[in-house]
């Protein structure tokens, strides 16, 4: 069985192949790429079938191969914290966007479609933990890189973070290089 994340909705077709809507659903009608449609009548398409099509029709600027952003949303509620990681990765050529909190990370989540989340352990409403918990053991969200960082480093917060699914866990002290460079390793091994 497909997983979420082998499956594409026809907006998000339609940027990967850089036409409109309309364009999707113009080729799903007459045949020319395969679809299936939800119980809703909602259309989706599996990411090999659109990638055979894109390359059975030469469209070179949406191949596979092109490099994309990786989309990055920053999880603290340190406004500070939040500015420096947000330009740091921004500079790094990510998609950036941030939460102030636990619970904004959920709708962030859903809306911005991350492929990492840079995650503070302690905040209000919703802590780190949690959130990561939830972003693991939901279906749509279980292959979202979670990268946590903390002020309160302590083998405790490693093994309770990493135990909820954590990729990766730093000291918010530790070097911004260092911690970008680790994301970068991570994000190349999965793409392995």
């Amino acid at each position: 069985m497909k997983g979420d994340d082998e499956i594409v909705t026809v907006t998000e077709a339609a940027k990967l192949c850089k036409v409109t809507r309309a364009t999707i659903w113009r080729w799903i009608k007459s045949g020319a790429l395969k679809a299936g449609v939800t119980a809703g009548g909602h259309y989706r398409i599996f990411r090999e079938d659109l990638h055979r099509f894109i390359t059975s029709k030469g469209m070179t600027s949406c191949s596979r191969n092109e490099t994309r952003k990786h989309k990055v949303l920053i999880v603290d509620d340190d406004p500070s914290v939040r500015e420096l990681l947000l330009m740091v990765f921004m500079k790094n050529g990510f998609a950036v966007d941030a939460a102030s909190d636990g619970f904004e990370a959920g709708i962030k989540t859903i809306e911005f479609q991350p492929d990492i989340v840079i995650l503070d352990l302690y905040m209000p409403k919703l802590d780190g933990f949690e959130v990561c918990r939830q972003l693991k053991n939901n279906n749509s969200t279980t292959n979202i890189k979670v990268v946590a960082i903390s002020g309160n480093e302590n083998q405790k917060n490693r093994e309770k973070i990493l135990s909820c699914g954590a990729d990766l866990f730093f000291e918010k002290s530790m070097d911004i290089k260092v911690i970008i460079k680790e994301i970068n390793k991570l994000i190349r091994s999965e793409e392995m």
